[in-house]
């Protein structure tokens, strides 16, 4: 009975001397962190960073109060970033090891304001606290889970003339292994931005695992969704994407991707965005070849689009596409096989009473219309053929030997 007391006493006595190393190695890894943001960022980066309060916490780490970074040089120019708490934790078994990791970083309302110009962002300064190496941020990213709430974040690009906020979000960062290794990312929130003069707004959400190798990304899969979504007086109530993507480190012909889209409730007033000239020019090119001349369309209403699509081998197949309008419904299928340098499209439409089908088949430049057209319809159908395979290839080279897709 002796013994087993003494060895339970040995094994309390090493469990509070482990436990007291830990909680002085963990404060001593937080002072240091707090005196580095304290007094050496501020002086290494040139910029203003000021906190109504900073401490540490044995649960969660570092906690700073009331942040905020100024831009480049002093808080005349700005705020870069700002939040009302930010919590820094390290990773208690990396430290028992002398490497620092953090478990977790959390941002609570944090607000930050990015900016473009002749492609250089003014962040990129920042990344003088990075630990100086070649590798990429998938190696050296040091942070399992990396968590926003009530984020705020702009984005102005002078070289494109183009803006962005994302508001209200909440964002989680996961990052499964120490090298390379899997991230997972989890977004939802409002996203406004000015296109050509007008508003977009639309509720934004989306999932996705990153898979990286040391050299870089090798796959993705996740999905993403847009709801109650405006331009200007355009309208769509959902849109939902789901993808997967593997070999993207490899040749477009090595590629293996699919990707499934629908839509539903878009609504295109007649007079707005200059879409209903391109929908009667298509449409006339359709009534030529229906034989009969369809009505004008004014306002266009989507009910519900679906798209299914995939890459393998070279080849890409759309192996479904449907859409029902308030003026023509469409089915169709196409397949460009790369390597061969082939088309095989169907094709069928109905507007009202009018009724189409068609299909190609061949050489992708010239491939086989059938039924027999005119030859004015038969050259704009290989035309509007060829525009669709350029479209594509464009994006991704299956017909360029050993080329890699953009």
């Amino acid at each position: 009975m002796r013994r087993k007391f003494k060895v339970i006493a040995a094994i309390v006595v090493l469990a509070l001397g482990a436990g007291t190393f830990v909680y002085f190695r963990f404060k001593a890894i937080s002072e240091s962190v707090i005196l580095a943001i304290g007094t050496q960022a501020g002086q290494k980066l040139g910029r203003e960073i000021k906190f109504t309060r900073i401490g540490f916490s044995p649960l969660k780490g570092v906690v700073m109060e009331g942040v905020r970074v100024s831009r480049a040089p002093d808080a005349s120019k700005g705020c870069f970033f700002s939040a009302d708490r930010v919590e820094i934790r390290p990773e208690i078994s990396a430290l028992l090891k002398k490497r620092l990791v953090f478990s977790e970083v959390r941002l609570v309302n944090p607000s930050i304001s990015v900016r473009e110009m002749n492609g250089r962002w003014d962040f990129s300064d920042l990344l003088a606290l990075l630990p100086g190496t070649a590798k990429g941020l998938h190696v050296t990213w040091n942070a399992k889970k990396l968590t926003l709430t009530g984020a705020r974040v702009e984005a102005d690009m002078a070289s494109s003339g183009r803006s962005f906020a994302l508001e209200n979000a909440d964002v989680t960062v996961r990052h499964y292994s120490g090298l390379a290794g899997n991230f997972g990312l989890e977004l939802r929130g409002r996203l406004k931005s000015a296109v050509k003069g007008q508003l977009f707004s639309s509720e934004v959400s989306a999932k996705t695992e990153l898979n990286f190798s040391y050299a870089g990304l090798t796959s993705a899969a996740g999905s993403a969704a847009l709801e109650n979504a405006e331009l200007g007086a355009v309208a769509l109530d959902k849109a939902e994407l789901d993808w997967e993507l593997f070999n993207m480190d490899k040749p477009a012909t090595a590629a293996n991707y699919s990707a499934h889209l629908t839509a539903e409730g878009l609504y295109v007033p007649e007079h707005s965005c200059g879409a209903a000239p391109l929908v009667n020019s298509a449409m006339r090119t359709l009534s030529s070849v229906m034989g009969r001349e369809a009505p004008p369309v004014g306002d266009i209403k989507l009910e519900s689009l679906a798209l299914y699509m995939a890459l393998k081998d070279g080849r890409l197949r759309v192996e479904h596409l449907s859409m029902d309008t308030n003026f023509l419904d469409v089915g169709a299928e196409y397949e460009l096989d790369g390597p061969a340098r082939s088309v095989s499209i169907r094709f069928g439409a109905r507007a009202g009473k009018n009724a189409l089908d068609l299909s190609a088949k061949g050489p992708m430049d010239a491939p086989e219309i059938s039924p027999a057209m005119s030859s004015t319809l038969d050259r704009k159908l290989t035309e509007a053929i060829r525009a669709v395979n350029s479209f594509f290839t464009g994006i991704f080279p299956i017909t360029a030997t050993g080329g890699h897709h953009a």
